[in-house]
């Protein structure tokens, strides 16, 4: 089926970028990829070279459905249609691809890998399309690329396209920051609010709005998810002095980037905070995760997730977790529980426990099965619609929901709206009674497995459990922090469940069987009935992610939108403006966080637009902004040219061949823009290689402290030492992060091997060769690379690729912390022999089984006899 023409106002939009290298920047829901397609089409030939970066994989099935729809019915080659190039795709097919010409859509990395090695036929590139053009920074590979493109050929356009207007408000100048890195000088507003865009969509679509109201025990499990977040965030900015109120607030809360916004202030500091304070960061995410299943789950599936996290708060399973010992916490507990199932303290009468068990429910319980009031709404806007919607020639119905669980959760209503279960006087839908069974079933088979882990001995004998940590004590008064209590009500009621989950395992395979039994009749009436449907008689339920062209596609009388959703609402404008939309339904819980989430979406885009229109007014681009070298590159071009001079080297061009899974990280792009030109090999051996006899292995602090532990460092100091006479390794902090490695007194008392400090100190006493770089950002180690580099040679590509080639350095189990430890504690081993044994035996057994000569030949007669007696000695 071929796509509709492009609005009159997308129309515009692709013409301003056919007219001029700019920033595009377009309200979400408006058709960006739509645009995206015309251009890559209208850039599809082979007389033409055009590279998309920073799309996703999403936005790549996009592109490439719109161009399967343009091109239906037409001739079509590799240069005509949109390539895809992965780490799959090898050097030689990559650069058959780029000779061909066409719209080629690569990774960053792959793409400056190939400029460097000069794979890419850089004189016959057209240009550069950077797509999500908000998350490209100075430090970014994108900006790595088209400098490199830039110097090589000029005359290559670039055209940045975003959705994002928010990314555009944040910190200072983000917009000029963003052109400059892009080499623009223009950019592109397209609001909803635009005159073109209101005049385009100023069709009225009829639409139904419906307030459904929550019920009470949602009311209260709402505002028990806000106390709890409002204290988790005050409690958090009280701890680290580092959150703003006016930005980290519970109305920000409810959005999903408010996690990546506090991890992104708390990231400078991360390595500094404790581990009350990272889990506090942690718990934001799983509050927010909650409030957003209130209005989106069933009861029995909110209480199934607060299950998990109740599991998983235990003492002993992991980091304590601080709002779970608040008041807010225990009543959102209780009442999601409450609105599940009641435990009855006298016995229910015979037939009522019958119905129970037959169901395959614990026998003492009052199921209550609270329908999200939702669900209901819909069961009658379908039956509306079906009193509509007769006539052959309609559409069918798209029901809209936010996630793939809630769609299940609709199919399953929908599939089973006049199946009913009795339990006592009242009924029930079966679709909840299912689900109960199912939680039941599912706590009980965790409670097994619980048990048999506590059977398992947690302590070796002869070592003394550590203290139990103190109790917390109860807050009184008005604190930021929130009230603490015992933990015992939510506890209390959770084992509750699970002894009545245990209890009532012995029935569930009887209601296993009624359950099959079930599903064999529905199957063999689906075979008796089989046929298709008119299009009037169906209803499809769908997910908003992934939902991109659903309507083009379906082409529906009748949509529901069981969540609202800013983007989707304008696309069913759009739609409206070209096929006929007898009417939309619009379902959202009144007074709700899903309200206050759409209201303050529509708000927060809406002022990030008009500051942007502000911005745009008084903005200051360098007229030779094209061409110009940054501020950062131009310091960091004078920083090695005065090495140079003061070395009295001859002006030549300085290189550094660098690993090519280091292009990840900003330091290659920093050393480029710096006048270093960057080798990129495949290395065995170091990281970046400044001449034939020096290498460096750089590490962030993350890797860092992951290395360590798993032992991989000390097996690439090895490495290194070995192979080169000058090794170092460089610890990189990032940008404006804190350059310190632990707190102001977090040093421990005593050398510990799992403290970092003390493991740093083993790695130097190892490898006493070994240098120690600290540089404070990437920037600071381009100058740390020109005073190294300083009279020096440069470096020889081939050999620093033939450096560790012939050797197997799978050797990281030689270095294993854990295993070291134990055996550097057997008699006869020290710090100068323990690498011998570990290179020759596998583990403790096959040592133990040592002959004692074989222990004479690596370890000298008295440290042989030691260890000999040792581990042979009789009771």
């Amino acid at each position: 089926m071929a796509l509709d023409p492009l609005l009159p106002f997308q129309r515009q939009v692709l013409d301003d970028l056919l007219d001029e290298d700019a920033l595009c920047i377009v309200a979400r829901g408006l058709g960006l990829n739509r645009i995206l397609a015309e251009l890559a089409r209208i850039c599809a030939t082979p007389r033409a070279l055009v590279f998309l970066l920073h799309a996703s994989e999403h936005d790549e099935d996009d592109l490439q459905h719109y161009f399967m729809q343009m091109r239906s019915g037409e001739a079509t080659d590799a240069a005509t249609t949109m390539q895809v190039v992965k780490n799959e795709t090898n050097a030689g097919q990559r650069a058959q691809l780029y000779r061909q010409g066409g719209v080629i859509s690569v990774t960053s990395r792959i793409l400056i890998v190939d400029l460097l090695n000069d794979v890419v036929p850089t004189e016959l590139v057209t240009g550069v399309v950077v797509h999500n053009a908000s998350q490209v920074t100075a430090e970014s590979i994108e900006a790595f690329v088209l400098r490199v493109i830039r110097q090589r050929n000029a005359q290559a356009f670039v055209k940045a396209l975003s959705d994002a207007p928010e990314a555009f408000v944040q910190g200072f100048a983000p917009v000029e920051k963003t052109l400059k890195v892009l080499g623009l000088r223009h950019v592109h507003l397209w609001p909803r609010f635009h005159v073109a865009v209101q005049r385009d969509l100023a069709r009225e679509v009829p639409v139904v709005e419906l307030r459904q109201p929550q019920t009470r025990a949602m009311e209260e499990v709402q505002q028990a998810v806000l106390d709890c977040l409002a204290a988790t965030i005050a409690e958090l900015g009280a701890a680290t002095k580092l959150l703003d109120t006016e930005t980290f607030n519970v109305e920000s809360s409810l959005f999903r980037f408010f996690d990546v916004m506090v991890k992104r202030r708390l990231g400078p500091y991360w390595h500094r905070l404790g581990p009350r304070a990272r889990g506090m960061a942690n718990d934001l995410a799983s509050l927010r995760r909650v409030g957003e299943l209130v209005t989106a789950y069933d009861a029995v599936a909110l209480l199934e997730y607060l299950d998990t996290l109740l599991l998983a708060a235990r003492p002993g399973a992991g980091p304590a977790v601080s709002w779970m010992a608040t008041d807010s916490a225990n009543i959102l507990y209780a009442t999601a529980r409450a609105r599940t199932f009641v435990r009855m303290a006298d016995p229910l009468p015979a037939r009522t426990q019958g119905q129970l068990r037959a169901q395959g429910l614990p026998d003492n319980i009052e199921p209550v099965l609270e329908v999200p009031p939702k669900l209901e709404a819909l069961s009658q806007i379908l039956d509306e619609i079906g009193v509509l919607n007769r006539t052959d020639n309609a559409g069918p119905v798209l029901v809209m929901a936010g996630s793939a669980r809630e769609c299940r959760m609709i199919r399953d209503y929908l599939r089973l709206l006049h199946k009913r279960a009795t339990i006592g006087e009242r009924q029930y839908p079966q679709m909840m009674v299912d689900r109960l069974r199912m939680f039941f079933r599912r706590k009980a088979q965790v409670s097994g497995i619980r048990g048999a882990s506590q059977t398992q001995p947690t302590t070796q004998p002869g070592v003394q459990r550590r203290a139990p940590p103190a109790k917390r004590r109860r807050v009184r008064g008005a604190s930021a922090t929130g009230t603490r209590v015992p933990r015992a009500p939510a506890d209390a009621l959770e084992q509750e469940s699970t002894d009545l989950a245990t209890a009532v395992a012995a029935t569930t395979e009887d209601a296993e069987n009624i359950y099959e039994e079930d599903e064999d009749e529905a199957l063999g009436a689906f075979d008796e009935h089989f046929g298709l449907l008119a299009g009037h008689e169906t209803v499809v339920v769908h997910a908003y992610s992934g939902g991109r062209g659903i309507l083009e596609a379906l082409r529906p009388s009748f949509v529901v939108l069981y969540d609202p959703d800013a983007a989707f609402v304008r696309e069913v404008e759009m739609y409206g403006t070209r096929a006929c939309v007898r009417q939309v339904y619009f379902v959202v819980y009144d007074n709700s966080l899903e309200e206050q989430r759409y209201l303050s979406a529509i708000r927060r885009e809406r002022e990030a637009f008009e500051r942007l229109i502000g911005d745009k007014a008084g903005l200051v681009v360098p007229l030779d902004s094209s061409n110009a070298v940054s501020p950062a590159g131009r310091l960091l071009q004078t920083i090695v040219g005065r090495s140079q001079r003061s070395g009295r080297m001859e002006p030549t061009e300085a290189a550094v061949v660098v690993d090519v899974r280091e292009f990840r990280a900003p330091l290659a792009s920093l050393l480029h823009a710096s006048g270093i030109n960057v080798i990129p090999r495949t290395l065995a051996v170091g990281d970046y290689v400044l001449h034939d006899g020096l290498a460096i292995e750089r590490k962030s602090l993350p890797d860092l402290i992951g290395s360590l532990r798993s032992g991989r460092l000390f097996n690439q100091a090895a490495a290194m030492t070995r192979h080169y006479p000058c090794a170092a390794l460089l610890v990189e902090f990032e940008v404006n992060s804190s350059f310190s490695l632990q707190a102001i007194g977090g040093l421990p008392d005593s050398v510990s091997p799992t403290t970092l400090t003390s493991q740093l100190a083993i790695l130097a006493m190892a490898f006493p060769r070994l240098r120690v770089l600290w540089s404070c950002s990437p920037y600071e180690t381009v100058s740390i690379f020109a005073e190294l580099k300083r009279g020096l040679p440069e470096p020889d590509a081939a050999k620093a690729v033939a450096v560790g080639q012939d050797e197997d350095l799978d050797t990281e189990s030689l270095y294993v912390q854990a295993p070291i430890n134990l055996l550097q504690t057997l008699p006869g081993v020290t710090q100068a022999n323990y690498q011998k044994l570990a290179r020759r035996f596998d583990n403790v057994r096959a040592l133990c089984a040592a002959e004692r000569a074989e222990l004479d030949e690596l370890l000298g007669g008295d440290a042989a006899k030691k260890l000999h007696e040792f581990l042979h000695r009789s009771k």
